[in-house]
């Protein structure tokens, strides 16, 4: 073979060794931030984690790569959805067992009602004996007012009289907060009872 045939197939075969060589490049597709699809040969460092796909010279997916944290956040919602199945089984227990409970304390819903009352007895006494005292303490507080206006329109020093306002506003304000939490507490029984006699009902017509 002459010389110049030799250098141009050498030539021919490397010029298509470079072709397949730049053909066969890897071409990635991913997404930044905004939302917008990016191509190119290599993926910016600051996409480096995030899911991408890589494609051959036609377009053609090779693969697809996962986001770096999409383990890590199945991982979570894995530990979530156990977590939440726990306290839902737990929930049911409860639930079981207060129903056992309440079929074992009672024979009637009659019955509820019965200790629904007898248990509102003792808050009802407690607020039916703050009741008068408080009044006491308020007419006091009114007159020990009505002095003390009458010493300081004369120009008199009132010093006692604003001591005994101040102790006397005490004791009442003390006296409302026991019937506030009185009057809860009531509520908060009535509120269990209705609760616990709707249940029975619903569990006796099963």
């Amino acid at each position: 073979m002459r010389r110049d045939g030799w250098v141009l197939l050498v030539s021919l075969t490397f010029g298509f060794g470079l072709a397949d060589a730049v053909g066969a490049a890897k071409i990635f597709k991913w997404v930044d931030e905004k939302g917008v699809t990016h191509y190119g040969e290599t993926i910016p460092p600051e996409y480096k984690n995030q899911a991408s796909t890589e494609m051959s010279k036609h377009g053609v997916t090779v693969r697809k790569v996962e986001a770096a944290n999409t383990g890590l956040e199945q991982k979570k919602a894995a530990e979530e959805k156990a977590i939440k199945d726990r306290e839902e089984k737990q929930r049911a227990f409860e639930q079981r067992r207060r129903d056992m409970a309440l079929m074992n304390t009672y024979t009637s819903a009659r019955e509820i009602d019965e200790h629904r009352e007898r248990t509102l007895q003792v808050p009802m006494q407690t607020l039916k004996g703050v009741e008068p005292r408080l009044k006491k303490a308020q007419d006091r507080l009114a007159s020990l007012q009505s002095q003390a206006a009458a010493l300081a329109k004369k120009g008199k020093p009132t010093d006692l009289l604003d001591q005994d306002i101040a102790d006397e506003k005490a004791e009442i304000d003390s006296m409302k907060a026991d019937m506030d939490r009185g009057l809860a507490q009531i509520e908060a029984i009535k509120v269990k009872f209705d609760a616990d006699k709707k249940r029975y009902l619903e569990l006796s017509q099963r």
